[in-house]
């Protein structure tokens, strides 16, 4: 499943059609964003393994320049505290 638009990619159709995988495609979510939200505020998904950082809203400069690099950044997290 892909899950909004992330650009291009290659995707290996021998390995698909061998192994028979149904390949979908995903752009809208209706009940699934308040599922998600729910579960992450619950604290059943763990996100912190994606957060690569948390910068003061001070520095968002600095924060937005790391999260643009995705050789360095998975996700970025401004603080407001």
């Amino acid at each position: 499943m892909q899950i909004g638009v992330g650009g291009q990619f290659t995707l290996p159709m021998n390995v698909v059609v061998a192994k028979e995988f149904d390949l979908r495609g995903s752009f809208r979510f209706h009940e699934e964003f308040d599922w998600a939200v729910a579960m992450i505020g619950s604290g059943r998904i763990d996100l912190s393994p994606l957060l690569t950082a948390t910068i003061p809203v001070d520095r968002a400069v600095e924060a937005f320049d790391l999260a643009s690099d995705k050789s360095k950044a998975i996700k970025v997290q401004l603080d407001f505290a």
